[in-house]
């Protein structure tokens, strides 16, 4: 077992930075010095994938597309629509309130019915970092990325600062990696701390990606916790041991 924060971190081989991982189930914050994780400065976010595909498949329940259609639809066909049509608006409320801001697309599903999306596009992705949206009191990831860099020493948020991650497979919307950057120079800017945001093409498997490597060092092989390990002292011994 890993923490799936430095996991994302070496697929990036980088061993100090600032993991936002925005996967399936859940969204995480996690920030690495030298290889060890702050759990102080570990932020949990309870948005993610399946929450932003239910929240689509609402959003479509209110626009102009047949509803009889729409919920027919199969969790999968949303699943792929949200990937294949939604992205994340670097100007959220411009684009909210000037239809000439953002631009319609169709999307054709397995039946063969036609679906429009407008505004549909940049809400669906917008609780990432406004989960108010989702009437939840969290901060966004932005802010929750604010909140874990305050609680590591000075020293090492400097590094942090600039080497910000972006790992799972909600971080793959287009325009996530630029609003994200946009948000934090804005957050960090009386700071005088130079933000940087690493968005590797392949980021919606980093945190795998990382662990292949790990487990392939040799200084690795001494880190395995066996079964008989496990039985005899329970599940809190992994906290301990990893």
């Amino acid at each position: 077992m890993a923490n799936t924060g430095f996991l994302s971190l070496c697929a990036y081989s980088r061993v100090t930075g600032l993991a936002v991982e925005a996967g399936a189930g859940a969204s995480h914050v996690t920030s690495i010095c030298l290889g060890q994780t702050w759990k102080e400065a570990t932020c949990r976010l309870r948005v993610a994938g399946g929450f932003l595909s239910s929240y689509l498949h609402s959003l479509l329940m209110e626009s102009p597309n047949d509803p009889t259609q729409l919920k027919a639809l199969k969790r999968t066909t949303v699943i792929h629509l949200k990937k294949q049509c939604c992205y994340v608006s670097v100007d959220y409320e411009g684009d909210l309130h000037n239809q000439g801001y953002h631009h319609p697309a169709r999307f054709q599903a397995p039946e063969g019915h036609w679906i429009t999306l407008d505004k549909e596009r940049f809400c669906c992705p917008e609780p990432l970092f406004q989960p108010k949206l989702l009437h939840q009191s969290s901060p966004g990831l932005h802010h929750l990325a604010l909140q874990s860099l305050q609680k590591v020493p000075y020293h090492a948020r400097r590094d942090m600062v600039g080497n910000i991650l972006l790992a799972g497979g909600s971080s793959m919307f287009p325009g996530f990696p630029e609003r994200m950057c946009l948000e934090l120079n804005n957050l960090f800017h009386s700071t005088g701390c130079q933000v940087q945001v690493l968005a590797s093409p392949e980021r919606d498997t980093a945190a795998w990606a990382g662990g292949s490597m790990v487990a392939s060092l040799t200084s690795f092989q001494h880190m395995w916790m066996a079964k008989d390990q496990y039985q005899e002292h329970g599940a809190r011994y992994v906290h301990k041991i990893f």
